[in-house]
């Protein structure tokens, strides 16, 4: 007999996600990923300055809109042919990392670590750290005040198995607290020459528009070479620690065992440090084609059903009031984008899997082949929820050395910018990068009088949590959640373990 689980909403996510299971001898069965909210970003970039999408797509989101800033500049640059400069390069390469690496301790520490860690044996620590001590005299404080909301943190959780060990917990718990510190001052990197963080405004079509002084560069490398020591010493090792705990989470949540990624941060030789390609089966197919992309609205909220290449539709219609009332089989706000009529996961995972088989970058091969003879695991393992969770802290690792490589390299005093042109006829633009999340696409039509004619976004989280497409085969995040053994139907915390290994962000995804 089937029995139905709905988590809705799924906290410590962006956005509103709606996850619906069925269950059958306990393993989920069939899956549907709703995404609950239709906001129309793309639609309100009609009739503007084509520079203005910059500005405006980053509101997207509040949590990655360095992606959204960094994919509307290529899609312009490749729109009039412009190339950035040495410094533009590096410079670029030092906001949006840095945004980068902040993201992945967020998703690890503050969204994702309470599905393992037992928050509740704070009550046991006798240690002396001053700010567990805190937490704890905290903790404690809303235990006793009985207050329904706001509550301490790990009363609103699942009863489940947590980590046992009293003294990994502290230790996590330590790191924790500290992840908060470390990412306000990386925040501080992506500040220096994003200007602002979030939504930056140093972001722009030819480069970056702020001049990289000598006391700028030096403050930049100083909070670099600090965050790293908290990327390996802390970090790494947490990561590492969890997934000895969770062995199991290597073979669960599995995806498409389809992968797509673009190429992000640049060198100055014309390599990536993650390259783009396209793997199935773990055979990769270099590069990316955007001609290769549709997206189908079967499931989701929009008329017509058909697949529809980027840019194909002037204009995407929602379904009316009525028609949403009478509706029987649509169930997201998402479209479902599918790359050579395949379903892929994009992200961390996706990122090292096709930069691993595509042997362009012996740094990460010679990481993860380290850390699979630790953890005895293979390459095909990093198809998992655990495996999602290494995987970015191998690019984190990765990317602050990369970062501090690179601020070394920048010429003091020379702006990183160049010069564009007003366009003087009709021009179409693709700009395709690795955000946080995964694979991100934005395409620009820019009329002759250089107003934006129409504007489409492929974000990650859309690949993801896409409903089913015209053939009835569904999302990534949908096909890692089928098989899933659910041990207790009222603490499903399976299921939330597998959603956040993807890290959704709905704000991003229906846009």
């Amino acid at each position: 007999m089937r029995k139905k689980i709905i988590v809705d909403p799924v906290t410590r996510i962006e956005g509103h996600l709606k996850v619906e299971v069925e269950i059958e001898n306990n393993r989920v069965v069939e899956a549907k990923c709703s995404a609950d909210m239709f906001r129309g970003i793309e639609k309100s970039l009609k009739g503007y300055d084509y520079l203005t999408a910059i500005q405006i797509t980053q509101r997207t989101c509040g949590c990655c809109p360095y992606a959204h800033a960094e994919a509307a500049a290529l899609a312009i640059e490749n729109a009039l042919n412009i190339d950035l400069n040495k410094n533009g390069k590096l410079l670029r390469n030092l906001v949006i990392g840095a945004y980068k690496v902040k993201d992945y301790i967020l998703h690890f520490y503050t969204l994702s670590l309470l599905d393992f860690m037992d928050i509740a044996a704070i009550l046991k620590y006798n240690g002396n750290d001053v700010e567990v001590l805190k937490l704890k005299e905290w903790v404690v404080k809303e235990i006793n005040s009985k207050a329904i909301f706001p509550s301490a943190l790990f009363l609103q959780r699942y009863n489940a198995a947590y980590i046992k060990s009293r003294e990994l917990n502290f230790t996590l718990i330590e790191s924790y607290l500290e992840s908060f510190q470390v990412m306000r001052e990386i925040e501080e990197m992506v500040k220096i020459f994003g200007a602002k963080s979030p939504h930056m405004t140093a972001i722009e079509a030819g480069g970056i528009t702020t001049l990289p002084t000598a006391d700028k560069l030096l403050k930049y490398i100083n909070i670099a070479q600090k965050s790293k020591v908290f990327v390996y010493e802390k970090y790494l090792k947490d990561v590492l620690a969890v997934a000895k705990k969770y062995k199991s989470y290597f073979k669960i949540g599995k995806g498409p065992n389809s992968f797509l990624t673009a190429n992000t941060l640049p060198d100055l030789n014309g390599n990536y440090t993650f390259v783009a390609g396209f793997s199935k089966n773990f055979k990769f197919e270099a590069g990316v084609d955007a001609n290769e992309i549709i997206e189908y609205h079967d499931y989701a909220y929009y008329k017509p059903d058909g697949g529809f290449a980027p840019l194909e539709l002037e204009e995407l219609q929602p379904l009316t009031l009525k028609e949403f009332k009478a509706n029987d089989k649509k169930y997201s706000w998402a479209k479902a984008p599918r790359y050579k009529n395949t379903v892929v996961e994009v992200g961390p995972a996706a990122m090292v899997i096709n930069t691993y088989l595509s042997g362009k970058n012996k740094k990460l091969n010679q990481m993860v082949d380290k850390i699979n003879r630790e953890l005895n695991i293979t390459i095909r393992d990093y198809n998992s929820v655990m495996g999602r969770h290494l995987s970015r802290v191998i690019m984190a690792c990765l990317m602050i050395d990369k970062l501090i490589d690179d601020a070394f390299n920048v010429d003091e005093g020379v702006l990183g910018f160049t010069q564009l042109e007003m366009p003087s006829s009709f021009k179409t633009g693709v700009g395709i990068t690795d955000a946080t999340r995964g694979t991100l696409v934005h395409m620009i039509q820019i009329g002759k009088d250089g107003y934006i004619d129409n504007y489409e976004m492929i974000v990650p989280t859309t690949w993801n949590i896409s409903p089913k497409d015209n053939k009835d085969i569904p999302g990534a995040l949908e096909l890692m959640l089928l098989n899933t053994k659910i041990k207790d139907p009222k603490n499903p915390i399976e299921i939330a373990r597998v959603i956040r290994s993807t890290d959704p962000c709905l704000a991003c995804s229906v846009h």
